[in-house]
């Protein structure tokens, strides 16, 4: 039988993505309204930004966006609401994966099984904002949140693939 126990920075890890899961519940939870940032908020705090992305031009679900078509302070928020959703769905995979890695016998199926989860999740949570009022759930940002979690899996796959090669190299010589 296997003794496998978690690590104290494994359960870390898996607190954080179970933390993420739960912010992510309370966000689908509220109202578009609810969520909606103020223009005065926008210009004031996140002026910056607006600078940034006034040239961008987005395509999403089948609409462009940008400052002519949605305004400064709309297309600022876009992009934050767009930024939210990939970076918490990032940080999910990267902690639900960095919590879990050591727990599956074949490697790949590690990576792969927190990406389901990820993407499972994210489905949920767009049906959960379809109870919602005044909320409009799409395929677009399930694949949005799939790709977040899915370039966190590979970038901490790909950092211990070469930690691990650097390692061999060392012990080799």
């Amino acid at each position: 039988m296997n003794d496998f126990k978690f690590s104290k920075r494994e359960k870390v890890y898996l607190l954080l993505a179970l933390a993420v899961l739960a912010m992510l519940f309370v966000s689908s939870s509220m109202t578009y309204h609810e969520q909606k940032m103020k223009p005065g908020f926008i210009h004031t705090y996140l002026g910056w930004l607006e600078d940034w992305i006034q040239r961008l031009n987005i395509y999403y679900g089948g609409v462009w966006h940008n400052v002519k078509t949605d305004g400064s302070a709309g297309f600022t928020q876009f992009v934050v609401r767009k930024t939210a959703h990939f970076g918490s769905y990032f940080l999910y995979g990267l902690f639900a994966y960095l919590g879990l890695r050591r727990v599956f016998v074949i490697s790949w199926t590690g990576p792969f099984f927190v990406w389901a989860t990820a993407f499972a999740f994210a489905a949920m949570d767009e049906f959960h904002q379809f109870l919602t009022g005044d909320r409009t759930p799409t395929v677009h940002d399930v694949m949005l949140d799939a790709s977040g979690a899915c370039l966190a899996i590979v970038l901490a796959v790909i950092y211990y693939l070469l930690k691990g090669r650097a390692e061999r190299k060392k012990s080799a010589i």
